[in-house]
């Protein structure tokens, strides 16, 4: 995964950091959504809280992540969706934190907004993944 995120930090001309390299090869090993003070617990005495928050920033700001405001209010942050566009969503699980991105949204419903220009979508539903609903049975 440090190869790889290597390589993305040098296809959007970002300087390489053992920070943003940490940071990156990390939302690269899984699909979970992490907010900052998740971020500061695994990194611990590593990297510090406002490095991570300029990576985030960064990596936001070059659609490498993507920022979600979750049901209680937190900012989270996931890996940007290859291929995506601004018209889909995802799908958190309250329990394990994975994030899967769900199909584009419906033509009908991006009719209604006729010829307005859609910048950014923040679609996040919430709820139990089957693996978690199974597993509490």
């Amino acid at each position: 995964m440090l190869v790889l995120a290597r390589k993305i930090l040098t296809e959007n001309q970002l300087k390489i950091t053992q920070n943003r390299v940490d940071l990156l090869a990390l939302f690269l090993t899984d699909s979970k959504a992490y907010s900052l003070l998740n971020l500061e617990i695994i990194f611990g005495e590593k990297h510090d809280r406002s490095s991570i928050f300029r990576c985030l920033q960064t990596y936001t700001k070059h659609k490498i992540v993507e920022k979600f405001v979750d049901a209680s209010g937190v900012a989270v942050y996931v890996l940007q969706c290859k291929n995506a566009n601004n018209t889909h969503s995802h799908f958190k699980c309250k329990d394990c934190e994975n994030v899967q991105q769900l199909p584009e949204l419906p033509a009908e419903y991006l009719a209604l907004l006729g010829k307005n220009k859609i910048e950014t979508t923040n679609l996040l539903i919430e709820g139990k993944c089957e693996k978690c609903q199974s597993e509490k049975e």
